[in-house]
């Protein structure tokens, strides 16, 4: 900033006018300008001056004092405003990230839920399947006792015996 735009904002500085951004680049001029800070100064002396005059208040005052006071405010209340926008954008990204957190950690739960599913299903049918398996085996069981119960004592033969090849031909012949 030079001193022509310094000077431009010496009245919108003292009736609280200029955005923060305005505001910190006019301190910064005027911290290094000793001819802007005495204009500032002067303007800011009358204006106070004025102002006391037209409330009726007659004390004294050190304007020089209270424009100091004036600056030190203006930049504690910069530093509060930025100081409470990084905390907001930090809580606001702390907040996404748990949002983030939150809708994996569902997806995963619901990705283990199912996974368990499949498998108390593919558990289930394998009992079934045994259940079947089992069945099948009892039934071969019961099949062979019920030759064996059908095998003629003498021959050894079943009484539905089937006969061999060579007893088929020898019966052809």
């Amino acid at each position: 900033m030079n001193c022509m735009e310094a000077r431009r904002m010496v009245t919108p500085f003292i009736k609280k006018e200029l955005s923060d951004k305005e505001a910190e680049q006019f301190l910064k001029h005027i911290e290094h300008c000793s001819d802007c800070m005495d204009e500032l100064d002067i303007y800011f002396t009358v204006y106070k001056a004025l102002d006391t005059l037209d409330s009726g208040n007659h004390t004294e005052y050190d304007f020089r004092k209270l424009l100091h006071e004036e600056i030190r405010s203006v930049k504690r209340g910069i530093l509060r405003r930025k100081v409470f926008h990084i905390m907001q954008g930090t809580l606001l990204v702390f907040v996404e990230i748990l949002l983030l957190l939150s809708v994996y950690t569902t997806f995963e739960v619901q990705k283990v839920q199912m996974e368990q599913s499949t498998f108390h299903k593919a558990i289930h049918s394998l009992h079934a399947g045994d259940g079947l398996h089992f069945r099948a085996i009892e039934e071969k069981e019961e099949a062979e006792k019920t030759l064996e119960l059908q095998q003629t004592p003498e021959t050894g033969m079943t009484e539905t015996s089937e006969m061999t090849e060579t007893e088929e031909m020898a019966e052809n012949k």
